[in-house]
């Protein structure tokens, strides 16, 4: 019963693998993030690497382990050829090791997340289960079934134990998502009103007597806030500006973004200067190549005084107070992550984790009645 065994737990690991692969290829198709440690797989979802012939390169290692699924189911329904499956589960897990080992390559040393910690614990995971399929398929090739093995219950039971980890794994991603794009609310108490914009903190543009406001923690370098800043400034902010007033804050995560506090403190001066917002766009349209000497050439293309930008970047003391006071308050306000937005609407505080729970808090009823439509931006696939 070795080689029963050995099969068995060859279509757990595949099955698992190709749940995650399932789960990052809906991710990348909607744009709703995956809950991930860091922001790793933002980065990855974000890379030149995500796609391969312009398909999803997760989709491939969705079909990838889904073949290797029906070549052990099918060896347990033909079982006489048993040896046959064994040797092509072998070649094809090898050459998933090869795939698998440069796309790991790629995202830890190409991609840098290795030196950063901040790896995609999901393509990891996907990585770690082809491993222990291409281990399971080379043990396979030296264990012979035993005669009267009673294939047809051993196939069932491994067909209910695909099905019901499919089911589980797209569950536990159906309940991850709806997490994720479900904004808390809580009264507007004049406590956390004052955290958020009482006192002229952030920088503001829209309607200033507009009674929607959208306040947004965010990260010049974050992968997850250049895609809610496609959204926001390329659809909704042209079409409602008049109805509502965007407030941007600073929350560089230094941590996972060394270019963070410095491109925070370029903008400062760039808006010391009169030009936050010139430089705000400048710095997310860039941000692949985001380094100091690319946000000096970004001020001289925007006619600032270059000098000065360039000491903010060497100087954090410069801007640290107004910086540093944004942290604090976000912190205080139960920010751990961006971009995270508030939504102050009708004496209520809706707290956005993400752009998928801000789209949730903007097509709210009351907000959507007071927009005159539901706002349905385009995302990545469409």
């Amino acid at each position: 019963m070795r080689a029963v065994l050995i099969n068995r737990l060859l279509i757990l690991f595949a099955t698992l693998g190709m749940v995650i692969a399932g789960l990052l290829w809906v991710s990348h198709s909607t744009g709703y993030a995956l809950p991930c440690t860091g922001t790793g797989c933002d980065e990855v979802a974000r890379s030149p690497y995500a796609r391969f012939l312009g398909i999803p390169t997760a989709a491939y290692g969705f079909f990838y382990f889904g073949l290797l699924v029906v070549l052990a189911l099918s060896r347990l329904q033909y079982p006489e050829q048993w040896m046959f499956y064994a040797r092509g589960l072998a070649m094809l897990s090898t050459l998933g090791m090869l795939a698998f080992g440069y796309l790991t390559y790629l995202q830890l040393f190409v991609l840098g997340l290795y030196q950063r910690g901040s790896p995609c614990w999901w393509c990891l995971g996907a990585a770690s289960c082809n491993l222990l399929v291409w281990l399971l398929s080379l043990m396979g090739l030296r264990a012979q079934p035993a005669e009267g093995a009673g294939w047809a219950r051993e196939l069932l039971k491994a067909l209910v134990m695909t099905l019901l980890l499919i089911v589980a794994g797209f569950a536990f991603g159906a309940w991850q998502w709806m997490r994720a794009t479900t904004p808390s609310v809580a009264n507007a108490d004049t406590a956390r009103l004052k955290l958020l914009y009482q006192e002229g903190q952030g920088w503001r543009t829209g309607n200033p007597k507009a009674p929607l406001i959208i306040v947004e923690f965010s990260d010049f370098q974050c992968p997850a806030c250049k895609q809610a800043y496609d959204i926001l400034e390329k659809q909704f902010m042209p079409k409602y500006r008049n109805k509502v007033l965007f407030i941007f804050r600073h929350y560089p995560l230094v941590e996972v973004h060394p270019m963070a506090w410095i491109a925070a403190s370029a903008a400062e001066e760039a808006g010391a200067q009169g030009k936050f917002w010139e430089m705000y766009h400048a710095l997310f349209q860039s941000q692949e190549d985001m380094t100091p000497r690319q946000i000096e050439h970004l001020a001289k293309t925007l006619k600032l005084d270059a000098q000065k930008v360039y000491r903010a970047m060497q100087n954090k003391d410069i801007y640290f107070e107004k910086i540093y006071r944004d942290l604090k308050e976000g912190s205080a306000l139960g920010v751990n992550s961006t971009p995270t937005f508030f939504v102050v609407f009708n004496g209520k505080i809706r707290t956005a984790r993400g752009f998928g729970a801000l789209m949730s808090a903007l097509n709210e009823p009351e907000i959507q009645a007071y927009l005159g439509e539901k706002f349905e931006p385009k995302v990545r696939g469409d």
